[in-house]
């Protein structure tokens, strides 16, 4: 993710991942739709061993000749003794080292000469109460899928877990445990300490413990291995571009054999749920942690089957959530509040509660405002209810979202479909069809009133006391009686009943005449419509049918980073101040509400060589999409509460960033790799105060004003829906520059001078976390056959890495691996190869990196390795050539670069004849130890 995402984004993946828990369902013997009155999806074909293993099978056809295949087991860390804590995670790894019929080390070089690549497509997962494993097929010929259910069935019942084979794992498995080891996580568990004492749940984190890791032998491995891998516990899924008769009848002939037993272990017992606990207030200290406050309301569990009746009440309290939700991002929005984030949402956990929630991110100073912030929202909500205009807004946000899913239905991805299929059965639900869901919704419609909203929402959060918890890097005094202290200040404080808000329309629609087009030229083999309409507004325009009722839309215009600025971190800002700060007739709040219902994007960043907006809507709304671009290019707010906004996110950011290696590299590194300018890395705190709006206003208002504009539009459009949209809106703007300056005295970027030894910066975080990093010089992507190259060797020197450092040598998790040649700054290019380890095994690491550069450029290269590199690359741009996104990327900038068009062409070309002695001649040339740039992250607490 690029720092102007993260600046948006930072706090995203926090609410995300930990609002909404695992849950674990009742067991029966069948299917969900067994016991529901819900019709499950009858394109699935599900079926049942007679050992008791579970089947379901599906014909999809996108991408088109692949195949999903999936093996689930309904049981993960929640089944481990205490003697085993991180052992169904560390059986996860041991799948891929060895089983009766694959010897230790084949299986992955096995699937990479299929095309398969090792973690995107080849994967595995361990969760509290599932253990799943994850092959994508490029090929789904019968060939491919006899493999894939051949290595699932080794896994099943077949590992023979060696015990220098566990040994030689344990160090990936320590590194991995050391690579999550973030202030997020710690207070994860320091949360479920809090929540749910006395229960297994936070007793049975995936990763386990250390010293499990460290010592577990292997008949601790067995008995967990034969106890929960079981066929009764399990289910195999298969999803793609398959004979289902001839699927259906391999699962058979390979898993019937797979003996069930019936004394396996049972599901654990997870404790209980303390009905009339009081109100309660915890608190957890972490220098490095975000300022997060949870409020929640826990009730021991009651289980009701899926039924269409029991969505409909789940549909209501959710509604309620998302009001509330909507009124703390209200808050949030205003840049004033004490407020960086916030939602409600409520969940069922793992078959033990039943609960209701609120998270929080503050600012860590304001804390207790923070804290009087949403009780008075939440104390609000239970007094007042919500309003008319408030339920109206999320209901049209909700059939919007129901009737996009039952438009575009028929183009979903084969990977994704396995995995609902398989997660609807882990967590007790029926897989409907989504527009079986839309027909439930309409049906049911007249009964989402807003008494029936506020009943079922207020229902959360009753008959059950406030648990109270606060995280923060500031340490306090007492804090338990510092927090109820606040919180019971706040309750005493009157709240008034919401206020009722009136409909308001959107205020741009209307642009002056609708341009022409101009000129108009198609390019045949690649499916091109050209347009360029009478002001100099360019669109290329690809129509495709590879997602239903999807447009994916970029506007491009200016010179991105390369534009003038007054003042250093000006465009870092840009990307997050200019849509948050809204437009000139609605503010960002208001324009959810203006255009709820709609399916409109808004992104905003600015780019190495240009402005770009971009989205993803429908040809229903492809219109107000356009209407919605052309206002922010026409007439933007330039409102104070988006740079208030930013400000007070960027300090909890930069702890986020100063936390961890890895951010040591977004923050400094990049900044240092690109010679110290500051377009790059992350503003430090005299930077963010030295930008101001009008610095922001200048930076951005020229190339808004006149700058030439390219529209890239892929997916489910006419190009006559095309020509009248963007006629209507940027057609019908004032004549646009005809070129724009090039701005070469600002593409002069430096790679840094060689190191003779690796400049050392530090992080905040544990002080067993350190990383090796090794950058080559390399070159500019000017000639596209030396850049495919050099992306076809970094694949094979990432095949070397991986057996070297984390299969023989144990250091790490996984070694980063990437090739970067710039097409903006001349003769600015890259290899990098970044290792996450001890600290004592850096030097080792940066031998051992140095070996196997040296390997490459003497031609220690195998036609084994090159296959295993070049099949998997190939797949992907296969599969890409039916990808809308992919065909976004290739096309923009294609009318200010137009030989992006040939590269686009000469992909499979390239890449299919690179030869051994080219690999061989680049690595020679480019890795070289004198000329690498060199940085070591080490702890802080080390210095």
């Amino acid at each position: 993710m690029s720092l102007r995402a993260l600046s948006k984004l930072a706090f995203l993946p926090l609410l995300a991942g930990l609002m909404l828990a695992a849950c674990q369902p009742a067991e029966h013997a069948g299917q969900p739709q067994d016991i529901s009155d819900l019709v499950a999806d009858p394109a699935v074909r599900y079926g049942q061993l007679e050992n008791g293993l579970r089947y379901a099978i599906l014909v999809n056809e996108t991408p088109a000749n692949v195949a999903s295949v999936r093996m689930v087991f309904n049981m993960g860390s929640l089944g481990e003794a205490d003697d085993q804590r991180g052992i169904a995670h560390f059986i996860e790894h041991m799948a891929f080292n060895g089983s009766t019929h694959v010897a230790e080390g084949e299986m992955v070089p096995l699937l990479e000469r299929y095309g398969l690549q090792f973690g995107p497509d080849t994967n595995a997962f361990t969760g509290p109460d599932t253990v799943g494993y994850q092959l994508d097929l490029p090929e789904a010929d019968a060939e491919s899928i006899d493999t894939a259910l051949f290595l699932m069935r080794e896994t099943a019942s077949e590992l023979v877990f060696d015990p220098e084979a566990i040994d030689r794992e344990r160090g990936v498995i320590l590194s991995e445990e050391r690579f999550r080891n973030t202030a997020i996580r710690r207070w994860g568990t320091a949360l479920q300490y809090f929540q749910l004492p006395g229960s297994l749940i936070p007793e049975r984190d995936p990763i386990g413990t250390v010293e499990t890791l460290e010592t577990a032998q292997r008949d601790r491995f067995v008995d967990y291995y034969e106890n929960f891998y079981v066929p009764q516990r399990g289910m195999v899924v298969v999803v793609g571009a398959i004979d289902p008769d001839a699927v259906e009848a391999r699962i058979r002939e390979v898993f019937s054999d797979w003996e069930s037993r019936a004394d396996a272990r049972p599901d654990p017992d997870l404790g209980t749920v303390d009905a009339d606990r009081p109100f309660s207030v915890g608190y957890f200290n972490d220098p490095e942690v975000f300022t997060i406050f949870t409020v929640n309301t826990i009730r021991p569990h009651q289980h009701e089957p899926d039924t269409g009746e029991s969505r409909f009440r789940d549909n209501l309290a959710s509604f309620g959530d998302a009001i509330l939700s909507r009124r703390l991002r209200t808050i949030v929005n205003s840049g004033v509040s004490p407020l960086l984030q916030a939602g409600a949402s409520h969940s069922s956990s793992y078959e033990l509660t039943d609960e209701a929630s609120i998270l929080a991110v503050a600012t860590p100073e304001r804390w207790a405002e923070a804290i009087a912030v949403i009780e008075q929202e939440l104390r609000r909500a239970r007094e007042y209810g919500f309003t008319q205009a408030e339920l109206d807004e999320q209901v049209s946000n909700f059939r919007t979202s129901l009737q996009n899913s039952a438009d575009q239905a028929g183009t979903r991805d084969s990977a994704a479909l396995s995995d609902a299929i398989w997660s609807s059965w882990r967590s007790d639900q029926v897989f409907t069809t989504p527009a079986s869901g839309l027909a439930r919704f309409e049906a049911s419609a007249d009964r989402i009133t807003v008494d029936a909203v506020n009943a079922a929402w207020r229902t959360q959060w009753t008959d059950a006391e406030p648990l109270l918890f606060l995280a923060t890097s500031v340490v306090l005094d007492d804090p338990e009686t510092a927090i109820r202290s606040v919180w019971e200040a706040s309750a005493a404080t009157p709240v008034d009943p919401p206020e009722e808000s009136g409909a308001q329309a959107f205020a741009y629609t209307d642009f002056g005449p609708a341009g022409a087009v101009a000129e108009r030229t198609v390019v045949e083999d690649l499916g091109l419509v050209r347009l360029r309409f009478e002001n100099g507004v360019a669109v290329t325009l690809k129509q495709t049918d590879f997602e239903d009722q999807i447009v994916r839309v970029q506007v491009q215009f200016g010179r991105g980073e390369l534009e003038p600025r007054a003042v250093p971190a000006v465009d870092i800002l840009a990307s997050s101040v200019f849509t948050s700060s809204g437009l000139g007739a609605h503010s960002a709040d208001d324009l959810s509400r203006v255009l709820a219902g709609r399916s409109v994007g808004l992104s905003f960043s600015v780019g190495d060589d240009s402005f770009s907006f971009s989205a993803t809507t429908t040809p229903a709304d492809f219109e107000i999409q356009m209407d919605v671009f052309a206002a922010f290019m026409t007439d933007p707010g330039w409102r104070e509460e988006g740079l208030a906004q930013y400000r007070g996110q960027a300090p909890e950011i930069r702890r986020n960033l100063y936390s961890s290696p890895t951010g040591i590299l977004q923050a400094d590194v990049t900044r240092m790799l690109h010679g110290g300018d500051a377009r790059y890395g992350f503003p430090d705190d005299e930077e963010v105060a030295g930008v101001d709006l009008a610095a922001i206003q200048a930076f951005l208002e020229p190339a808004l004003d006149s700058a030439p504009i390219e529209i890239t539009i892929v997916g489910d459009i006419s190009e006559e829906a095309v020509i009248a949209a963007v006629g209507a809106t940027f057609g019908a703007l004032p004549d646009r520059a005809a070129s724009w300056p090039d701005y070469d005295e600002a593409r002069d970027i430096r790679f840094p001078e060689p190191t003779a030894e690796p400049v050392i910066l530090r992080h905040n975080g544990p002080d067993y976390q350190a990383m090796a990093n090794v950058y080559w010089p390399a070159f500019d992507d000017s000639d596209r056959r030396r850049s495919r190259t050099l992306s076809l060797l970094r694949a094979v020197f990432d095949l070397k890495l991986t057996e070297r450092l984390r299969e023989a040598e144990g250091f790490t998790y996984s070694a980063f691996n990437n090739s970067s040649n710039s097409d903006v700054y001349p003769g600015y290019g890259y290899l990098w190869v970044g290792v996450d380890v001890r600290p004592e095994n850096l030097a080792p690491t940066y031998a051992a990196i140095d070996e196997l550069a040296a390997m490459l450029a003497a031609g220690d290269i195998s036609d084994d390795e090159i296959l295993r590199a070049r099949r998997p690359l190939l797949e992907q741009i296969e599969e890409a050539f039916e990808n809308n996104s992919a065909w976004l990327s290739w096309l923009s900038h294609s009318w200010d670069k137009p030989e992006r068009l040939d590269r686009i062409r000469g992909l499979m070309a390239d890449y299919s004849d690179i030869s051994r002695e080219e690999l061989v001649e680049m690595a020679a040339t480019y890795l070289r130890p004198e000329t690498s740039w060199r940085v070591t992250i080490l702890p802080r607490e080390t210095e």
